[in-house]
């Protein structure tokens, strides 16, 4: 396994089972949140390690200020390419008091969405 810091507190250690990568086989890192970058890198690394190739790393929440894509850099990975579906001002949005959204035919139902 390979041990990384989290970006709250502490150590992880992120493994793969051996048979899962083979040389030269192209993989696509998935992660659900990145913060700091911290797994990405551990998962990064330990796909090379096994003689496969990270053809793209994709998230679905950045959280920006965190800066995980100057973590990847500084580590070697630019020519990784790196994106998410979206970050953490989508996740502040109140597209009720949002003026460039129209709200006019919203109905609020009372349920949690």
């Amino acid at each position: 396994g390979k041990e990384y810091g989290k970006e709250y507190a502490g150590k992880e250690v992120l493994s793969i089972p051996r048979s899962s990568v083979k040389k030269g086989d192209r993989v696509l890192l998935v992660d659900d949140l990145v913060a700091t970058g911290g797994t990405l890198s551990a998962g990064i690394e330990l796909v090379q390690l096994m003689g496969g190739v990270v053809a793209e790393c994709a998230w679905i929440v950045e959280i920006k200020f965190m800066n995980a894509r100057k973590k990847l850099d500084g580590l070697g990975y630019k020519d990784v390419p790196i994106w998410a579906l979206m970050d953490e001002s989508i996740l502040n949005l109140d597209g009720l008091k949002a003026k460039d959204i129209d709200t006019k035919e919203y109905k609020d139902d009372g349920e949690a969405h």
